[in-house]
């Protein structure tokens, strides 16, 4: 399935707070027990400064693995891609509100029942070049070698009716040494994004787990 290309901040995509189709305004819980039927039909969508993009098909590996894993939890599991490459016209879309609802309304049209919106970031500085050879290759070098933050990441888990997030996970990886040479071929945004499915993983597996509970409360 595919989205059209939007125009929104990283940071305000992933705030919470946001609202649904509807204007709808429930809390995690409210909406984990009310909205909530498994096995789940889910999309996922990543998210950058500049909108949604695509998402390559090892990131896919990673999802789906965790459809894998929950087995019969998920019936199915499907990205939302964008469209920008079909020279669509692109809303622009300026808050995260916005941004939930076209998810959301996406969603819905394929038949899913929740979309994961996630994002990553690398931790790595962008440093100004001059616009010369040489100051484009210092910058390059400086941005590698001067790596202090840590790559992070988010991912919110909607429901397409609306509401809050009925799962929110944050993640985050050192940054490469490097000054170690068995450190090179670490991928910090990957191990990122690793943490994310996992710990969605987990908020999955507690949300069944007290669906469960709950249907053997009804039947005592």
């Amino acid at each position: 399935m595919t989205i059209s290309s939007l125009t929104l901040t990283r940071r305000s995509a992933l705030r919470l707070g946001m609202t649904g189709l509807g204007g709808l305004m429930l809390t995690p819980a409210a909406m984990a027990q009310g909205a909530v039927q498994w096995p789940l039909r889910l999309a996922y969508a990543r998210m950058s400064p500049n909108g949604f993009v695509a998402i390559r098909s090892e990131e896919q590996s990673a999802w789906q693995g965790m459809q894998r894993r929950l087995g019969g939890l998920i019936d199915v599991i499907q990205p939302l891609q964008p469209t920008n490459l079909m020279s669509a016209s692109a809303p622009k879309i300026n808050d995260a509100a916005s941004c939930a609802m076209v998810a959301r309304q996406m969603a819905v049209t394929a038949g899913f029942n929740q979309v994961i919106l996630y994002a990553t970031n690398d931790g790595q500085r962008v440093y100004k070049s001059e616009g010369n050879w040489f100051s484009d290759m210092f910058a390059g070098l400086q941005a590698d070698l001067d790596k202090d933050d840590r790559a992070t990441g988010e991912a919110h888990l909607l429901d397409v009716a609306g509401g809050m997030p009925l799962a929110t996970v944050t993640a985050d990886a050192k940054p490469r040494d490097p000054l170690n040479l068995f450190d090179g071929g670490r991928n910090p945004e990957r191990e990122t994004l690793m943490g994310l499915t996992q710990g969605i993983e987990r908020r999955l597996q507690d949300m069944a787990r007290t669906a469960l509970d709950a249907q053997r409360s009804f039947a005592d």
